[in-house]
């Protein structure tokens, strides 16, 4: 009686599974790569809704080719030692250590340039504003700067840079909250058009839309992070909606 059971428990499974009544369980590895952002308080559950981006270290002479601006992927390509790479900065302002990622915000989250061995790589965030968590995994590992920094040009062809702070990423089991180098400060903000912190992406909009009055007006603003790689192959970032 038993066995007859059990064959009547498998076939009812079999056919729950052949219709598609049965839930798919995701695997760990693709949970990593879940985008929808509308569950879960921000940065209290790891495992829950994010969007995540792997930054994977290659060596100096690695040639992928091609810049890997499928929207759908969630990797980029940098140097695993950035020692001899520099940003070039516009103006009298010197040089920086390591490659530039630009980061943008558009109707969705996408890699727009996945491949940073020509100096530079993009990426787009999504509407809105995100906690951002940082760690670095993968052997043997080593350490990463990452700095944000806001670039401004007014009308008459004056440069201007804000550093809005850095993290030091080094391999570790535990996520580093890195949601501070989206947000500008007022001590930061050199033109003093803020007074409380302030998302990047909003800050950039009030900039180009603030009156100085008899002081050129900014007419182009960027945001881009420094990324100075000394060792790690592999940096995960997670965005969580705020």
């Amino acid at each position: 009686m038993k066995k007859l059971m059990y064959l009547i428990v498998a076939v009812v499974i079999l056919g729950l599974i052949a219709s598609g009544c049965f839930l798919s369980v995701v695997p760990p590895t693709e949970k990593d790569e879940i985008n929808s952002l509308t569950k879960a308080k921000p940065g209290t559950d790891f495992n829950g809704p994010h969007y995540n981006l792997n930054i994977i270290g290659k060596k100096s002479d690695w040639s992928g080719g091609g810049s890997y601006n499928n929207p759908d992927r969630h990797t980029m390509f940098v140097p695993e030692d950035t020692t001899d790479w520099t940003i070039d900065l516009e103006g009298d302002y010197p040089d920086l250590d390591g490659i530039r990622i630009w980061m943008t915000q558009g109707d969705e989250f996408a890699v727009l340039d996945g491949n940073a061995f020509d100096g530079e790589a993009a990426f787009q965030l999504g509407p809105g504003k995100y906690k951002v968590y940082i760690v670095a995994k993968a052997k043997p590992g080593g350490y990463t700067d990452i700095t944000g920094w806001v670039y401004a040009e007014d009308v008459d062809g004056g440069y201007y840079y804000l550093n809005i702070g850095s993290v030091h990423v080094t391999k570790s089991k535990k996520w580093q909250d890195a949601t501070h180098i989206f947000y500008v400060s007022d001590a930061e903000d050199t033109f003093n058009i803020i007074r409380e912190d302030t998302w990047v992406f909003e800050y950039m909009a009030q900039l180009e839309a603030f009156d100085f009055g008899d002081d050129p007006s900014i007419d182009d603003t960027a945001y881009f992070w420094q990324y100075d790689n000394h060792g790690n192959k592999l940096v995960k970032v997670r965005f969580y909606k705020d």
